[in-house]
C-alpha cells in the first residue's frame, strides 16, 4: 500500500468492490476550537451512486493507533468520536439507503501516515453499519486509503 498521496481508496461492501471514481473531498480542519477529519469517497456506475464517509471529531490522530467508529453522527452534542456511513441511490434519486455506524455496529480506522505538512493521509478501515430505516446491516471491509486532504 502506498503512502504518498496517490488519491486512491477502496474497500469491499458486503464482499463487493467499491473504489472511488475521482470525486473525493477529504479534509482535516480546525474550526472554532474543534478538529474534524473527513474521508469521503464516491462511485457512480450504471446509474447507481454509492458514497462512503468516515469522520473523526476532536480526536488527536497518532499513526498506528486504532480509532473506533461507533457514532451515528458527529453533531447533536457528540463532542468527540468517529463514525462511518455508506449510502446508495439509483439514478441519483433522493431517498436511497443510508447506513450508519452506532454503538451496536461499529468499526475501526488506523492511520499508517498522517502528514499535515504535505497533507497526506494513508491507512486502513473497516466497519459494520445499520440502515437507518430498515435495520439492514452492511459490512465494509478491507478498506485502504492513500489520500491528499485540504486544511
Amino acid at each position: 500500500m502506498t503512502q504518498t498521496g496517490e488519491n486512491t481508496i477502496g474497500c469491499l461492501v458486503n464482499g463487493e468492490p467499491f473504489t472511488d471514481s475521482g470525486l473525493m473531498n477529504n479534509f482535516y480542519q480546525f474550526v472554532n476550537g474543534d478538529s474534524v477529519l473527513a474521508i469521503n469517497w464516491e462511485q457512480e456506475k450504471n446509474g447507481i451512486n454509492r458514497n462512503g464517509r468516515i469522520a473523526l471529531r476532536n480526536i488527536e490522530v497518532i499513526p498506528n493507533q486504532d480509532y473506533i467508529l461507533n457514532k451515528n453522527t458527529l453533531i447533536d452534542g457528540a463532542v468527540e468520536g468517529g463514525f462511518g456511513t455508506y449510502t446508495f441511490s439509483i439514478d441519483n434519486v433522493q431517498g436511497g439507503n443510508e447506513f450508519r455506524t452506532n454503538n451496536n455496529f461499529s468499526g475501526v480506522i488506523n492511520f499508517l501516515k498522517l502528514d499535515t505538512e504535505n497533507q497526506i493521509m494513508s491507512g486502513t478501515f473497516e466497519f459494520e453499519a445499520e440502515e437507518i430505516n430498515t435495520g439492514e446491516i452492511i459490512t465494509v471491509s478491507d478498506g485502504r486509503f492513500d489520500l491528499t486532504f485540504v486544511n
